[in-house]
């Protein structure tokens, strides 16, 4: 029986029925050994397996982490309520997740996304920008190493539309870096710098998506173990993950980063998140 102790620091409590009933179901039954709100939890015996965190997913697990090392809680015992809720979720796979020091080289904001709705620390420094394009995007996998020793340069600074700001773009070489998170170089570039020292280059997810076949085709070759792509097209290339564009409020292929997106967020589930950030397989959750 898995012993759960709630520590209770937000008043949204959405996910919490849901979180508690399938650890009960997966664990064949949980004894709840005590709740507190806010700091009081420090106060608490640690005689627990789970420290489930009662929080709106808004707030992210990094600031709750970051929370429990200052109340010198037991920061591997933390679960937040929404991620037990995921699709494919079993405590022994998210420990293994969280264990594993996963750095995700992403063409867009995915990494970033994803790693906020799993509660990850970010590994890489392809995580809140987006490539230029398909092919400078595949010319840095290609290259990763040789790309990431040159220096990160700046182009000029650039309006976004939709974040409503102007935003730095910059390149490694020849490929370009829309650094649409930050207002200003000097930021995005110490960010990049921090983040690129924290690579695992034992454990790299790769990926990126297109609409191009050969695009796709070429990404396929790459040498990584855990790559994948996701297409608006059937293939039966082994890095290839349709989605339907369709299926996602009947959005056009035009809007297919959104699609892929709202995978990240956790707002919908086409395949099983746990399998593919774990071992890169492909389990399909939904018909399409």
């Amino acid at each position: 029986m898995l012993k759960v102790m709630l520590w209770v620091v937000s008043k949204d409590n959405s996910f919490l029925d849901g979180a508690l009933s399938i650890l009960e179901r997966q664990h064949n039954g949980i004894e709840l050994v005590g709740m507190a709100a806010g700091e009081d939890v420090a106060a608490v015996d640690g005689g627990y397996d789970v420290l489930l965190v009662v929080v709106a997913k808004q707030i992210g697990l990094g600031k709750i982490a970051k929370a429990a090392r200052q109340l010198r809680l037991p920061e591997e015992k933390l679960l937040g309520d929404w991620i037990a809720c995921i699709p494919g979720f079993m405590l022994k796979k998210y420990r293994q997740l969280q264990r594993s020091r996963l750095s995700i080289f992403s063409k867009n904001c995915f990494g970033g996304l994803i790693s906020r709705t799993f509660g990850l620390p970010i590994r890489s420094p392809l995580w809140n920008l987006f490539v230029r394009n398909d092919l400078e995007c595949l010319y840095l996998y290609q290259n990763i190493h040789a790309c990431l020793e040159k220096k990160l340069t700046f182009l000029e600074m650039r309006w976004h539309d939709v974040m409503k700001h102007n935003h730095p773009v910059a390149c490694l070489g020849n490929v370009g870096l829309m650094m649409v998170h930050h207002l200003d170089f000097e930021t995005a570039e110490a960010d990049w710098n921090k983040y690129k020292a924290r690579i695992n280059w034992f454990n790299l997810f790769v990926m990126m998506f297109t609409k191009d076949e050969k695009i796709l085709a070429e990404f396929d070759a790459l040498p990584y173990g855990k790559k994948v792509c996701f297409v608006p097209f059937k293939s039966d290339l082994d890095s290839a993950w349709y989605i339907d564009p369709k299926i996602d409020f009947d959005r056009k292929e035009e809007g297919f980063y959104d699609v892929v997106n709202n995978f990240a967020r956790g707002k919908h589930f086409y395949y099983d998140p746990f399998d593919m950030l774990l071992y890169g397989k492909k389990t399909q959750l939904i018909d399409m």
